[in-house]
């Protein structure tokens, strides 16, 4: 049988004592004699009460302001975090917790002053956040997070920082899997590139470094060349990169630019190399259909803002600690077959 829920009613029931006494014992508010207090405490302990932290969250009426940071570009991308966001924020918005989100350029310089300015401020209690790079920011997070400023990653993390929690892709998991990808999708002849951005992040670098562990272990693979795309002078980057794809016969995009590398390998007149990329928008769905991407991966982003959010109302408002430090998210490919189930 399902177990009943004792409440401040149930407690006042059998001390037959008003519900408004035991409520304000319970929730230490005075006006209430030490033995009545102690009938009240002892009762609640002998039924194994427990408090709903929610109603008393609701009845002190606390409020918890978060700031949430995190890149503009993919803009697609970004759009479906912050779908994720406000899913859950609309969940909990009774209870007091608020977020702001900022955006900021995909350069590590203009975030760290983004994140310095919000810690300066005072004005929050804690920050979510997507680190363009895990490392400038390590120890601007670690001091954080030791004068009592929690802050949480998601999708980009910074491993070596005090981070309360990551959520996000196993991003060598990611790479090994593009690997096998390219291997199985690829001829006799195997000649691969990964295209990351200029920004050297934790994720690029596991993405890399997983597809090219697989690489290795798989002795039919010639090369992998590292080719980085420039997001601040996008055209003549990709230009760049066209002429350093006329001899391989698959590419990699580990960075958030596949619609826009689809397009210099739509326009190779001899035979296209099988491109692999991550995630999935309106873009991408018809370089599938048309047979220029042959897989992307993803990592279902929505889920990803709404768990991180979701960590940080727990920890800011319940103060409970996330279960997991880790928190990794399923891979999964998609291709022109299965396509239409990923669009939002």
């Amino acid at each position: 049988m399902r177990e009943m829920k004792v409440t401040a009613k149930t407690i006042a029931k059998q001390l037959n004592m008003s519900t408004a006494t035991v409520d304000r014992v319970l929730h230490n508010r005075g006006g209430v004699s030490p033995k009545t207090a102690k009938k009240v405490l002892d009762k609640a302990k002998e039924l194994n009460y427990k408090p709903n932290k929610s109603a008393s969250f609701l009845a002190k009426k606390k409020s918890i302001q978060v700031a949430c940071v995190f890149p503009e570009y993919p803009e697609y991308f970004w759009e479906e975090i912050e779908g994720g966001i406000k899913t859950t924020l609309e969940d909990i918005k009774d209870y007091g917790f608020h977020v702001d989100i900022l955006k900021t350029p995909h350069t590590i310089h203009k975030q760290v002053e983004v994140v310095e300015n919000i810690i300066q401020s005072q004005k929050y209690d804690g920050l979510v956040i997507c680190p363009t790079d895990g490392v400038p920011l390590a120890k601007i997070i670690e001091s954080g997070i030791n004068n009592d400023f929690p802050i949480f990653t998601f999708n980009n993390d910074s491993p070596s920082s005090k981070r309360i929690s990551y959520v996000g892709a196993d991003y060598n998991d990611a790479g090994r899997l593009a690997g096998e990808l390219a291997v199985k999708l690829t001829g006799t002849s195997k000649k691969f590139a990964i295209i990351t951005d200029e920004a050297d992040t934790f994720q690029m670098k596991q993405k890399r470094r997983g597809f090219e562990a697989f690489a290795l272990e798989n002795k039919q693979v010639e090369f992998v060349k590292m080719l980085k795309l420039d997001n601040q002078h996008m055209d003549v980057s990709l230009q760049k990169i066209k002429q350093n794809i006329l001899d391989v016969d698959g590419i990699y995009v580990a960075c958030g630019a596949l619609d826009e590398v689809a397009k210099i390998v739509k326009e190779i007149e001899t035979d296209k190399p099988v491109l692999i990329g991550h995630d999935m928008s309106e873009a991408i769905y018809q370089q599938l259909q048309n047979d220029i991407v042959a897989a992307t991966i993803c990592q279902d982003p929505l889920y990803q803002g709404s768990l991180a959010i979701r960590l940080a109302f727990n920890y800011l408002m319940l103060e409970k600690y996330p279960e997991k430090q880790d928190n990794i998210v399923k891979l999964e490919i998609v291709t022109k077959g299965n396509a239409k189930y990923y669009l939002k």
